[in-house]
């Protein structure tokens, strides 16, 4: 029992000392509530959403489509550096989803218009092409 009501008292007092030093407690006024124009308005999804989210509903209200979540089948012999799997998309990037054979999960890598990327684990070569 005494440990912690010693211990209690302590901080009792020491929290008493801080509000005595810190003095009384001034406010700056009465508080204002500033009114904008779509205070009364439900902001939609599309108002709300931000970085690659926008960019697919934008496209999508001009009838495009800037991923596509469909699987690639490449032809038989893609996949070589000559002979790289595309990977269409509407945007500069895409990141792409592969089944890693050792591991058996699914694997993530973005890539990037312009050079090729290669995945060692499957030895395949990918590229990213325009979709429009």
């Amino acid at each position: 029992w005494r440990p912690i009501q010693a211990t209690t008292m302590l901080a009792v007092r020491f929290t008493r000392s801080l509000a005595r030093a810190a003095g009384p407690c001034v406010r700056a006024g009465p508080a204002r509530f500033v009114s904008m124009d779509n205070d009364k308005q439900i902001l939609g999804d599309t108002e709300l959403q931000t970085g690659r989210r926008k960019t697919e509903l934008d496209m999508e209200a001009q009838g495009q489509s800037a991923f596509s979540r469909d699987p690639i089948f490449p032809p038989v012999g893609a996949g070589t550096k000559e002979n790289p799997i595309e990977v269409p998309s509407g945007v500069d990037e895409r990141v792409v989803g592969y089944e890693c054979p050792e591991a058996h999960q699914l694997m993530w890598f973005t890539l990037s218009k312009g050079p090729l990327h290669y995945i060692p684990s499957l030895d395949k070569y990918f590229k990213l092409v325009s979709s429009n």
